[in-house]
């Protein structure tokens, strides 16, 4: 009797054991089951707060998600990033930029992280620099405006400040184009963004829109100070554009590794492709500079480099800017012997390279571009985006007056006369069939496009 006893008492206790491990598990299991739920609701919360890019920027600060780091402060009617912000970062047409300013009309206004031309600021910024941005339905006007495929329910006008003023002490945004949709950066709002110690300084020399006196031009230079230089010299361009501020987000959360993204879908041609976005081919990294109805035009990322992975260095001719493809030249070897070596060429057709001339006395950039010729391989222009993005190479501009110079970018990413012996290094340009097919990628330079076949 005793012994059974012993045994019910076992069972029980085994029992209400079982209870209360059952228990156990079902609570923690509850617990992280909710934890779940949250933590994806966050992060949604995180990535899908508002469709609109200038609701979205603001809720955040708002909210506080990202608390200082975001340094979007709120004066007169107008939200303006300041400081170290890193979380402001927009891929918009294939370029990365930062958003500036949330206006008061609630338009957001955004300035390329990077330099994209060097160009003379001249008497007037509309002489040059704005012909080259935006299109005013002349000849080789409106450059980048073209780059950005415009969306005119997006695209709205920029206002530009042209203060001249020669203390920065007394800079300010009194004077004002509003004439144009693309334009400069205002020393006025690089200050009030905190300056050098702002996300402005980006470690590289560009021209603002204000003018020191008739003769020279504010800039910022390479360490983020501001500084004058003549009015003359050629420095580097970071386009300022304004979107409406219902333009929508499609994906990313703001930082330098998944920027707002306002491009509404991946392409599968390249006929599709942005500006500015990058693709290998021939194992090589590629940026795409210009499009047109059936093809696109690409130029290296980097020097051709020969087996031992230096850049080959070579002079342009012994003789002559001209071009001959037959003869011994540099762009004999790039159109016969160098095209030979490529992969896939039925990926490859020709196309347009400018070969006009530029003037250091005018400097003026559509001269370089009103000559061209049909190649296979090439280089860039003075006038063309991205030519200046790697050191040292040859451009296919010449100077009007010397058929024995030739224009080159040098190792501070300007530009720079050469006579044609010496030896720079190479960065050739192509052209592709608009039809191939993306396979894979999305077109950044650490995942950039992979080529299939025909479409």
């Amino acid at each position: 009797m005793e012994k059974k006893k012993k045994v019910k008492l076992k069972i029980k206790k085994q029992v209400v054991f079982n209870l209360i491990s059952i228990v156990f598990v079902l609570t923690v299991g509850f617990y992280f089951l909710g934890r779940l739920i949250y933590y994806k609701i966050d992060s949604q919360k995180e990535f899908v707060f508002s469709k609109q890019l200038a609701q979205r920027l603001i809720e955040e600060e708002e909210q506080n998600i990202y608390e200082s780091e975001n340094s979007l402060v709120h004066v007169n009617g107008i939200y303006r990033y300041v400081g170290d912000a890193k979380y402001n970062y927009v891929e918009y047409k294939g370029l990365l930029w930062r958003v500036v300013k949330i206006n008061a009309d609630n338009s957001v206004t955004l300035i390329t992280q990077d330099n994209v031309i060097s160009l003379a600021h001249g008497d007037s910024i509309e002489h040059h620099i704005l012909t080259w941005l935006n299109d005013k339905e002349q000849p080789n006007t409106g450059i980048f405006q073209a780059s950005l495929e415009e969306q005119k329910e997006n695209l709205k006008t920029t206002k530009i400040c042209t203060d001249s003023f020669n203390e920065l002490e007394i800079a300010s945004c009194f004077e004002t184009n509003e004439n144009y949709k693309i334009g400069l950066l205002s020393v006025y709002d690089y200050l009030e963004a905190n300056a050098n110690e702002s996300y402005l300084n980006n470690e590289s020399i560009f021209w603002t829109s204000n003018k020191f006196d008739a003769d020279n031009s504010w800039y910022v230079a390479e360490d983020g100070r501001i500084s004058y230089d003549d009015s003359k010299s050629k420095l580097g361009i970071r386009p300022v554009i304004t979107l409406d501020g219902d333009t929508p987000i499609y994906s990313g959360n703001g930082t330098a590794d998944n920027p707002y993204s306002l491009n509404e879908k991946d392409p599968e041609t390249l006929e599709e492709v942005y500006i500015g976005k990058y693709l290998l081919y021939n194992d090589t990294l590629w940026k795409v500079v210009s499009k047109e109805k059936d093809k696109i035009k690409i130029v290296s990322e980097e020097c051709l480099k020969g087996n031992d992975g230096n850049c080959i260095a070579r002079k342009y001719s012994d003789y002559s800017n001209k071009i001959d493809v037959n003869g011994n030249e540099l762009m004999a070897y790039l159109n016969n012997d160098y095209y030979n070596s490529l992969k896939e060429k039925d990926f490859l057709t020709h196309g347009k390279f400018y070969t006009g001339t530029y003037s250091l006395t005018e400097n003026n950039y559509r001269s370089s571009l009103e000559e061209s010729e049909d190649l296979k391989v090439g280089f860039l222009s003075v006038g063309e985006i991205f030519a200046y993005e790697v050191e040292n190479t040859f451009l296919m501009t010449t100077s009007p007056n010397n058929d024995l110079s030739i224009y080159s970018v040098n190792n501070s990413h300007s530009l720079y006369q050469n006579t044609v012996i010496e030896e720079l290094n190479i960065r050739p340009s192509l052209y592709l069939k608009a039809s191939i097919k993306i396979q894979g990628g999305d077109g950044s330079y650490l995942s950039p496009y992979q080529l299939g076949g025909n479409k």
